[in-house]
C-alpha cells in the first residue's frame, strides 16, 4: 500500500477548503442591523437572485439582506433603484452628487461609502467631493468655483428638497436651465427616493453604520 506524504495531504486539503470557501464574497463590513439579514442562497429565492443581477459579482449588500426580512419591499425596492441607477437621463455627475449629497445631510455613512466610489467613476473629482462633503447647507455659492454652474444648481436642489422639502421656484428653475422635463423628473425622483434609502439605513442601522461620521473625502 502507498501513502501520499504529509505535504500533498496538507495541499489537497486546503485546495478543498478553498473551494468551498470561494463562493462567500466579503459584503460590506459584516457588522450587525437592527433586524437579521436574509441571505438566501443563490438559486434558492427568486426576488433574491433578481437583485444579485445587480450586484458587482452577485454579491448581496447588507443593505439586501435588510430589505429581504420583507420580500416584497424588496422586489419593489430593486426595481425602482435599478431604474434611478441605471436608466435614466442625468449626467451620472450629477445623480451621484444628488445621493451622496443627501448622505451628508442626513448623516447615512451607509450611503456615502456605497457611492462614494460610484462618483469617482462617474467622473466627480476629490475636490468637488469635498465640496458636497463640507459645503453648509443652502450656501452652494460657496462651492461654485468647484462645482460648476450645473452641479451647483443641483446641490441647491438637494439641499431644499431634504431639508426643507418645499422647493422654491428660483431654485427649480436655476436647475432646469441644465435640464429638460424628463430630467427634472428624474431629478426629483432621484432626490426623493436616495432620502428614503437613507431614512431607511439609519433607522434600522445597516452594516451598523449609525453612529459613523460621514467620511472625509481622500
Amino acid at each position: 500500500m502507498h501513502f501520499l506524504p504529509l505535504r500533498f495531504i496538507v495541499l489537497i486539503l486546503g485546495l478543498s477548503t478553498c473551494s468551498i470557501a470561494a463562493p462567500l464574497e466579503r459584503r460590506d463590513d459584516d457588522l450587525p442591523a437592527r433586524v437579521p439579514y436574509v441571505f438566501p442562497p443563490p438559486g434558492t429565492n427568486e426576488i433574491a437572485d433578481e437583485i444579485r443581477q445587480r450586484r458587482t459579482n452577485g454579491t448581496l449588500l447588507a443593505l439586501d439582506g435588510v430589505l429581504l426580512n420583507a420580500p416584497l419591499v424588496a422586489q419593489s425596492w430593486n426595481d425602482i433603484a435599478g431604474v434611478i441607477r441605471d436608466q435614466n437621463s442625468l449626467p451620472g455627475t450629477m445623480r451621484e452628487l444628488f445621493i451622496l449629497r443627501i448622505a451628508v445631510l442626513n448623516n447615512a455613512a451607509y450611503e456615502w461609502l456605497q457611492h462614494e466610489p460610484v462618483g469617482r467613476a462617474e467622473g466627480l473629482t476629490t475636490d468637488q467631493l469635498t465640496a458636497i462633503r463640507f459645503t453648509p447647507s443652502f450656501a452652494s455659492n460657496s462651492a461654485e468655483k468647484t462645482l460648476g454652474p450645473s452641479l451647483t444648481a443641483a446641490l441647491d436642489f438637494c439641499d431644499y428638497i431634504t431639508k426643507s422639502v418645499d422647493v422654491p421656484i428660483r431654485i427649480f428653475q436655476n436647475l432646469r436651465q441644465f435640464l429638460n422635463d424628463q430630467q427634472m423628473v428624474e431629478a426629483t425622483a432621484t432626490t426623493g427616493f436616495y432620502a428614503m434609502v437613507s431614512r431607511f439605513v439609519e433607522a434600522l442601522d445597516v452594516d451598523g453604520k449609525v453612529d459613523t461620521p460621514v467620511p472625509i473625502p481622500q
